[in-house]
This record gives structure tokens, sequence and C-alpha cells, in this order.
């Protein structure tokens, strides 16, 4: 199997824990035991000793081979803004992947905090970390639905379906949009208030010397 078919058949699989991911984010609205509820219902598809090692071996070959195929790609020459916004939407999410992945590490297998909805909100709750985790949110969500628009409009294009594949990629590039504001208004606590526990105060203490919500 080639690298570029290895990305698009671990793509289709990933899609469906990302389906199940946002599906979480946007119970959030609900609030945070809406949040935590279906995550914690959802976690035992997702993260049992079956499937959470294939899902972790899965993200991690992700970035790797989505890392080869980007530097191919861009030595042999972007044309056109297509090939430019699947390259650079491809980069934003391999970063947006490797530091989530760490970040996830750290917060669940270092510190022994449970990654519940308190993890991203953690550090959407003030400055100075919302200064760096807003963009990072919402260019990771936004990208990740540019570069799967990208794929979608390619995949149209070559199935003689042309006249849809331009109303693919924006379709899935406007619903990104919508996820990511949704999802930053959320974790931000705008449709309602947010105190964070002590344990996740002490955690971004760990990084912030004195710092308070």
């Amino acid at each position: 199997m080639t690298p570029l078919l290895f990305h698009r058949w671990n793509s289709a699989f990933l899609a469906l824990f990302i389906i199940l991911h946002f599906a979480t984010h946007l119970t959030g609205v609900a609030g945070i035991e809406a949040y935590n509820t279906v995550q914690s219902a959802l976690r035992l598809i997702y993260r049992n000793p079956v499937v959470e090692p294939f899902l972790l071996l899965s993200v991690v070959l992700q970035i790797g081979i989505g890392l080869l195929l980007l530097i191919r790609k861009t030595r042999r020459g972007l044309r056109g803004r297509w090939a430019y916004a699947q390259v650079i939407s491809g980069f934003i999410v391999l970063f947006f992947l490797a530091q989530h992945l760490s970040a996830m590490a750290l917060a669940r297998w270092v510190e022994g905090l449970d990654t519940n909805f308190y993890w991203p909100a953690s550090v959407m709750s003030g400055a100075p970390f919302i200064w760096y985790f807003l963009p990072y949110y919402f260019l990771g969500v936004v990208a990740l639905f540019v570069h799967l628009g990208c794929g979608i409009r390619l995949a149209l294009f070559r199935s003689n379906l042309r006249s849809y594949a331009t109303i693919g990629f924006w379709a899935l590039s406007a619903l990104g949009l919508a996820m990511a504001v949704t999802i930053n208004l959320t974790l931000m606590g705008v449709f309602f208030e947010i105190e964070l526990p002590p344990a996740w105060l002490t955690y971004l203490q760990g990084f912030v010397a004195g710092y308070t919500q």
C-alpha cells in the first residue's frame, strides 16, 4: 500500500473518531454536565483496551505519513489555489494533532487528570493561555475541515461529479468555521459560567506560577 493510499484509508478510520469527538463538543453548548455525560458514554467506544491502541497508533501514523506527503508535494511545487489550500491546511492539522496528542499524554498519563470538559476549558479560562489556545483551537478545527474539503473536492472531481466538487469544499469549510466558533465560545464560558476545579488550576499553575481564573 502506498503512503497516499494509506493516508486516505487511515483518514476514513479517524473520521469515525472525529465525528464522535465533535459530537461531544457540540453537546457542550448544553452545559458541562451534558458534555461530560456524552463523553463518558462515547469513551466506551474509543477508549477501551481494544480500540484505543489502534486509535493512538492511527493518529501517530497519520502525523508521520501526512508530513511525508506534504513535504513531497511541496518539493514538487504547488500549482493553483487548491494545492495551497490542501498543503497549508494539512500542515496546520498535523501541528494541531501533534500538540493535542502530547498535551493529552501529559495531562492524562503524567498528571493523572481526567481529560474531560475542563481540559480544553482550562486553557481558555484566561490570559496568558487563551492568547495561544484561542487561535490554536480555531485554526485547528477550520484547517481540518478545509483539508477534508480539499479531499472531497478532488474525489468528486475524479468521479465526474465536477459540478458538486467546489460546493462540497465550501460546504465542509463553512461547517468547520461554524464548529470552530461554537467550540471556542463554549470553552470560553460564553454560554454558561465555568469554574475550574482545583486540580486544573494546579495544573495551569505548573506552567504559570500563581495563575488564577
